[in-house]
């Protein structure tokens, strides 16, 4: 026993010091802490239920509780409970309130009250059910968030791997392409092990043969020829768009034949060391298949920017690439993410290639590679910069093609029943799939209360003490686990405002794939749009009947408040419920929004220092960065620099890496600060060199990306984020005026209008 002991405080210790994936046996010690995990949860879940069968007070569940609830807060603020092993500890105690609360519900709150109140208590109950089963799920998978180290490559360049860099492009602006193609010339590689291959899926044989659209796949067929031909790089197409992404990289697969393969979106430039920083895992683990590094985003995505959410907020993506996929790393169930990955063709060719049967074709594709026992690495370095969809019905489109492709894996190929993985393996990809159901579960809580007071549905059946005892504790709870666990990368409440704004919409495409799994189809996500003008999204319409609904079933629950005093508790349960919903459902009314966007290239805080040299004088001034954008650089000149608009300067930096830039352009804006002068400016780039040159020195510096991501973010109170939710939800009602006069009053306008138009003109009498 005691051999035991030492045995797995050995191992635990390996993995505290990131021994992870780089230790001789890591899926042992996977087995270990899946094992305990399972274990001790089991005994939670034991002891709790021998504990019920002891009969408490309400007082005594108050203690019970609440007692939990403060554990938790003080643990949170011991340091050596953000670490593994007692991170576990942390993450059971809260584990244990949340089952509380469930038997609790179970065994207590169910009471048949007629056909239509049990079909309503039954949906919310389902709900509650699929939340506590996607956070145990989510818990799990996060319990031990593992930071694989980067394995330098060896200076013997005669055992580099050849890598086949595949960049496939459907309908995007070709200069997009001819940027991404530019950087990944610029990748840190051997030349002659590096191919490049533009994956033009726009221009095939049979969209150049179309009658009625032929001239513009023509036109894109010969542009994208010669910005293949001018960088040197290869030009692939094929004769049909079968089978969308997935066709295009299995044709490329075909026609190339490097060990690796780089997918990179047409969008996603790449940075100098993104080999550099991969390919030596490949030559350490035999049984490695890919390893997938995040994608980071240079623009806000729609919400973010429409609904004006705090600038020093983390953006929506960081949560999933830093705080979740982490934890997937550490039970090698890191999966594909469609581009930032480097692929072993030779394992991709075993499976039969790149998945193709739902529109999730890359967390499909991780899937098969793992069933085969073959190994995966998430490398949380972010060495591409992309774009998000500018619009929010292009958010949308992006979103109802994840959770269809997932739902889709869930229907034709439930990880829980796949052959070959290992069972933590197929919880974090059951919990990648059950998350897609959320639209489900957010839409049936947002309604419900609001149907209590308006069909009086009896939904929950609780005493607002048994509230206070039970259902308090789990909601404090859950938030102090949310922050424990995602709290540097996702803001209290900003996931609900980001649920509630979906559920409207994923809902239904969600339920279309259970009906008919194999109709889904892949649908291009829009990047690089630019919007002239402010304009209310059309999405909003079924939007704003919701929130009509919920602002109906207010005034309807005070006067029930009046009228059934028995029933005060739910009612003033429902209620507050109900201005929650509320506060959320205007807040997120701004997303529906656009606001005019006409920058070609956007903006990212940046930070460094550069040279700027004078061409008409010899001086050299040294100048801090400000932001930076495929365009221009914002800098801060000292006072004495006294910079001119419209003055031609030269910019000169050296890279994290060492590597001299040198880039012109011309100060367009200057604003005088107490610190001296913000100078924006504009990169002058007139032949083809100097495009290049301004590519390598904007985008070729993963440095760049990961000091942004490590900027300083500033700690966001619950009461903080309720403030600016409750600022958000003025302004949303603001703008749903505006929707209700667009939808409502302009149409009932223009009709009384046309109706008065053709009165008068019947009374007037008729021309001679």
């Amino acid at each position: 026993m005691k051999n035991g002991m030492t045995w797995l405080l050995l191992k635990l210790r390996l993995q505290r010091s990131g021994g992870g994936t780089t230790d001789p046996d890591p899926l042992l010690d996977r087995h270990t802490i899946a094992s305990l995990t399972v274990i001790a949860s089991a005994l939670l879940l034991y002891c709790y239920y021998a504990l019920a069968g002891i009969h408490l007070s309400l007082e005594k569940q108050y203690l019970v509780g609440w007692g939990c609830v403060l554990l938790l807060v003080l643990c949170g603020r011991i340091e050596r409970f953000k670490r593994p092993p007692l991170r576990i500890v942390f993450i059971l105690l809260s584990t244990f309130v949340a089952i509380r609360y469930m038997i609790w519900r179970t065994s207590e709150t169910l009471v048949y009250d007629g056909v239509l109140n049990f079909i309503g208590m039954a949906l919310l109950y389902l709900a509650e059910l699929y939340a506590l089963t996607l956070h145990l799920l989510g818990v799990f998978a996060n319990i031990w968030p593992l930071e694989t180290k980067i394995i330098p490559l060896p200076e013997d360049t005669t055992r580099y791997p050849s890598v086949d860099i595949f960049i496939p492009t459907y309908n995007e602006d070709p200069e997009m392409v001819k940027v991404t193609a530019t950087a990944a010339l610029n990748i840190d590689y051997p030349r002659e092990l590096l191919h490049i291959h533009i994956l033009d899926d726009g221009a095939t044989v049979d969209k150049r043969n179309d009658p009625q659209n032929g001239a513009g796949a023509w036109e894109r067929y010969y542009t994208l020829k010669r910005v293949a031909r001018e960088l040197g790089v290869n030009y692939l197409t094929r004769r049909r768009n079968s089978k969308a992404k997935a066709g295009n990289l299995n044709h490329a697969l075909a026609h190339t034949g490097a060990d690796l393969v780089l997918v990179l979106d047409c969008d996603h430039v790449p940075t100098r060391d993104i080999l550099k920083n991969t390919v030596g895992w490949f030559l350490k683990d035999d049984r490695l298949a890919f390893v997938q590094t995040p994608h980071f985003f240079i623009n806000p995505n729609p919400i973010e920017k429409n609904i004006d959410i705090l600038k020093d907020a983390p953006s929506e993506n960081e949560m999933f690439y830093r705080a979740c996929h982490p934890g997937l790393n550490f039970w090698n169930a890191s999966f594909f993410c469609g581009s930032a990955a480097i692929l072993r063709r030779r394992y991709l060719l075993e499976v039969g290639g790149v998945a193709g049967e739902t529109i999730t074709e890359d967390c499909e594709t991780a899937l098969a590679l793992h069933q085969r026992g073959y190994n995966s690495v998430f490398i949380p370095r972010p060495m591409v910069c992309g774009l998000s969809p500018e619009t929010f019905d292009d958010f949308i489109l992006q979103r109802s093609r994840w959770a269809q492709g997932m739902t889709q894996m869930m229907v034709l190929n439930n990880p829980l029943f796949a052959r070959g993985l290992k069972f933590y393996q197929r919880i974090c990809y059951f919990n990648n799939g059950l998350f897609w159901l959320f639209g489900v579960s957010r839409f049936i809580f947002i309604v419900a209360p609001a149907a209590f007071l308006l069909l009086n549905m009896h939904v929950y059946f609780a005493s607002l003490g048994q509230v206070a005892a039970f259902a308090l504790p789990h909601l404090f709870a859950s938030v102090i686990l949310a922050d424990f666990l995602y709290g540097k990368y996702r803001w209290p409440f900003l996931s609900e405002l980001y649920e509630s704004i979906q559920s409207v919409f994923l809902m239904p495409v969600v339920f279309s794939v259970f009906l008919n799994p194999r109709k889904p189809s892949f649908k291009v996500t829009p990047k690089g749009k630019n919007l002239e003008n402010d304009f209310l999204s059309g999405l909003s319409v079924p939007f704003f009947l919701m929130c009509s609904i919920l602002l109906l079933a207010v005034p309807v629950g005070v006067l029930k408040w009046f009228e059934y005093p028995l029933h005060r508790d739910v009612i003033a349960l429902t209620l507050l419920w109900s201005l929650y919903n509320i506060g959320l459902a205007m807040a997120a009314f701004g997303a529906f929004y656009e606001k005019r966007q006409i920058r070609k290239s956007h903006r990212l805080w940046a930070t460094g220092n550069v040279l700027v040299v004078f061409p008409g004088s010899a001086a050299r001034v040294e100048a801090a960065v400000q932001d930076i954008s495929m365009s221009g650089l914002g800098i801060l000149l000292p006072a004495s620099a006294a910079p001119r608009s419209g003055e031609q300067i030269r910019i000169e930096s050296r890279d994290s890496m060492g590597r001299k830039h040198g880039v012109n352009a011309v100060i367009q804006r200057i604003v005088p600060r107490d610190e001296g002068y913000f100078c924006g400016t504009e990169f002058l780039a007139t032949d083809a060199a100097e495009r290049a040159e301004v590519v390598r020195f904007v985008y070729t510096d993963s440095q760049r990306w990961v000091d942004y991501w490590s900027r300083p973010i500033p700690t966001a109170s619950p009461l903080r984020m309720l403030v600016f939710v409750s600022a958000m939800a003025l302004k949303g009602i603001r703008i749903s005026l505006v929707a209700c006069s667009q939808l409502v009053l302009v149409p009932v306008r223009d009709t009384l209008r046309n109706l008065g138009t053709r009165l008068f003109s019947r009374l007037l009498p008729d021309g001679p």
